[in-house]
């Protein structure tokens, strides 16, 4: 008789290798950062310091990519790699030694290496160095292992590993799979939910690098935010294990989540005892469309114990949990039937949007009167500075009968200029169409046309073209052109000078709106004759999630031109709704850049201009009848407010009555008038700063009689509004 183990064959082993990363170079670096990390894990339990740092080097070699992953953990010995690489599926983790690792299958770097180019390891410990590769020969995967030498200062600083660590290299073939950019690796592992306890660990410090130009950036992760909805202690009785003890939350966030991917936004992150991430899910509510504000965290006790039971419980493709499982079919039945409460819930709050939403009759109301309104914003809100001469009524005829005054004009950005554009009736006839134009598109006009009227003709008329910009440092020409006769002004925009010369240096913009996990630039820029050559200016973030390329600059003459140095930063973070206050200083100067974090979706305004159309809030218990964002422009109504419930009704049943129409225009002008007299008040200089208070309400209620009528005619059904009046009046 024979008897033996039954060995996988090699073809098969390379089939799952391949299955595991389908080429996807995030997912190969994710399987690598985890090995490092488990190496510092392993490094903390005996007590011994680490750096925690993991560094991500990223490279092109032509259209191919070159990914590089190095730590300063533990390093490997001849025996490690030998263990590690020359066995496929075997437990080389530690976590059958119950170390607090992650590495459950001894399957991820060979993995990782197996589906790319150009494979390696290289690995340095107690002054020993080995290196592996890893590839693909006659379709089987093979391994090749060199060493152990000496670390000799010529191998560590070719590697970059002055202690002990291990770096792992491998090349992406453009041919073969997608070569992603250097942008587009920040926010796919920012956001990979494998790494999300990695990167949220104070112990560990991810840094994506730029080999090209050296730049780096730290990685991070944070939730979104949200309001916890659901929490619950559980406890599982399973086999032979006795109790396991479950605890999960739920959280809602106001906004729609990604419920797919390797990225999504929602669903449970499942994870051990030890904060191991084994997967990510909403389990039958994944694809449910009431389910996509909904994320959280579902923590399993002594998972760990089924696995070194060799309980297939876990997927070895790293999707999860395997759901047909015994566990796995208890815990699943438990987490959504608690879920299902907070969908049923979500159901009734989309029944409320949908009653509360809009009718085509309602629609044209709000955008004629949220139109009126951006223009009383336009009008009242925003100083403009005069750039022509002086009102007389002896005006010179312009010559070729157009002309734009002044021919040049020197601006700064974020504030509103007139040039005067005059023209002469004789020449230029009534009907006459004047096309404005301007050559840079950060400069903007507010009209791009001047027509004669009758009122115009036979005199010298001027009209006034408004136009701002949005940065510094930049040139454009206005051109005004009628028939074959044209005008034309220079601008330029340049720093608020005596900002700058007061304050020595100034951010430019100063402020910036930021995507999650995407960098943008931002100026210093400096005044040497305040802050001179050879100064060293610190820059820093108030708020750790948001980071910046550089922690100081030292300010060079020769980087100046007419003694203002330009100096460029890249800023980014992670956390929609994350605010910082970057500041640069230098003795007693400072400057200081705000930054915002929003979505693509917060961006957006439903309309243009200061205000955007109202929606009807359905909160239960509201603490105010009507708000409105500064970020978005939008004003919300809360329906539930005793005094808008009165008259609205029930979930907005009563929302177009004459009375309810009457209410909401009075509130919706009250709000909107106060903060275009807050925003008026902010360009004025008062002698008494306390009673700013006091000035916007006498601003608001000044608006208020002079626009108010207007925009009640605009908000209220006119047609309804006369019925009542006849109706009074029989």
């Amino acid at each position: 008789m024979d008897k033996g183990i039954i060995e996988a064959d090699a073809r098969h082993t390379l089939r799952r290798m391949k299955t595991a990363m389908h080429g996807n170079a995030i997912r190969a670096l994710v399987e690598l950062i985890t090995n490092s990390d488990d190496s510092y894990s392993r490094l903390e339990e005996k007590g011994e310091t680490s750096s925690g740092k993991i560094e991500i080097i990223y490279e092109k070699d032509g259209y191919d990519g070159v990914f590089t992953v190095r730590d300063s953990a533990e390093g490997m010995t001849l025996n490690d790699i030998q263990k590690g690489f020359t066995k496929y599926g075997s437990a080389t983790s530690g976590l059958k030694e119950g170390k607090k690792v992650r590495g459950y299958f001894g399957q991820g770097a060979k993995d990782a290496l197996i589906n790319m180019e150009d494979g390696k390891i290289v690995t340095i410990n107690e002054g020993n160095h080995v290196e592996c590769k890893i590839y693909i020969e006659d379709n089987l995967p093979k391994y090749e292992i060199h060493g152990p030498l000496p670390a000799s200062d010529r191998l560590r600083k070719q590697y970059e590993i002055p202690s002990n660590g291990t770096l792992v290299t491998f090349r992406v073939d453009c041919k073969k799979a997608r070569v992603p950019q250097f942008n587009s690796v920040h926010e796919e592992l920012s956001n990979n939910f494998l790494l999300r306890k990695i990167l949220q660990n104070k112990k560990r410090k991810v840094v994506l690098i730029d080999q090209e130009t050296k730049k780096a950036r730290s990685i991070t992760y944070l939730p979104p935010e949200g309001k916890e909805v659901m929490s619950e202690n559980i406890t599982l009785r399973y086999g032979k294990y006795q109790d396991f003890n479950i605890f999960f939350s739920i959280w809602r966030s106001d906004k729609e989540l990604t419920q797919a991917r390797d990225d999504r936004q929602g669903g449970m992150l499942i994870i051990d005892e030890n904060d191991c991430v084994l997967g990510i899910s909403l389990f039958k509510y994944d694809n449910e469309p009431l389910a996509s504000h909904l994320f959280g965290e579902l923590k399993i006790d002594r998972f760990r114990e089924l696995l070194e039971n060799e309980e297939a419980v876990l997927d070895e493709e790293r999707t999860g949990l395997v759901s047909r499982h015994p566990f796995s079919v208890m815990l699943i039945e438990e987490i959504e039937k608690r879920i299902e409460v907070q969908i049923n819930i979500e159901k009734r709050r989309r029944q409320l949007e949908i009653q509360a939403k809009l009718d085509h009759e309602e629609v044209n109301r709000y955008k004629k009167a949220f139109s009126l309104l951006n223009e009383i914003a336009d009008l009242e809100a925003q100083p403009v500075v005069n750039l022509g001469q002086k009102y007389s009524d002896n005006l010179e005829a312009p010559p070729n009968g157009i002309w734009l005054y002044p021919p040049s004009a020197e601006i700064t950005p974020n504030k509103r200029y007139a040039f005067e554009l005059r023209l002469d009736t004789k020449i230029i006839r009534q009907g006459s169409i004047i096309d404005l134009k301007i050559s840079n598109t950060k400069i903007k006009l507010t009209t791009t046309e001047v027509q004669i009227t009758k009122e115009d003709v036979d005199k010298i008329v001027r009209k006034f073209i408004t136009v701002e910009a949005t940065e510094a440092n930049i040139e454009g020409v206005v051109t005004a052109k009628v028939g074959n006769k044209i005008a034309i002004a220079t601008i330029t925009v340049v720093p608020e000078k005596e900002l700058l010369l007061s304050e020595g240096m100034i951010f430019q913009p100063e402020s910036m709106t930021l995507r999650p996990s995407q960098a943008r630039k931002a100026c210093l820029l400096v005044y040497t004759k305040i802050i001179e050559s050879g100064s060293l200016i610190k820059i820093k973030s108030d708020n750790s999630s948001i980071s910046l390329s550089q922690s100081e600059i030292a300010v060079n003459d020769c980087d100046a031109e007419r003694h203002v140095a330009k100096y460029e930063i890249e800023v980014w973070g992670e956390g929609v709704g994350q605010e910082a206050m970057i500041s640069a200083e230098y003795g007693g100067y400072m400057a200081l850049l705000q930054i915002s974090i929003k979505s693509k979706e917060d961006n957006k305004k439903s309309g243009l201009g200061m205000f955007s159309e109202p929606e009807f809030n359905h909160d239960p218990d509201p603490l105010q009848r009507c708000s409105y964002s500064q970020e978005t422009g939008k004003i919300t109504i809360y329906a539930n407010f005793p005094t808008m419930q009165h008259y609205l009704g029930a979930d907005c049943k009563y929302r177009k009555t004459l009375p309810a129409q009457i209410l909401i225009a009075d509130i919706v002008a009250e709000k909107c008038f106060f903060e275009i007299a807050r925003k008026k008040s902010e360009n004025m200089v008062l002698i008494n700063p306390e009673g700013a208070f006091e000035r916007i309400q006498s601003l608001a209620y000044n608006l208020s009689n002079k626009y108010g009528k207007k925009v009640h005619q605009a908000l209220v059904d006119q047609s309804l509004f006369q019925k009542s009046l006849q109706t009074v009046s029989d």
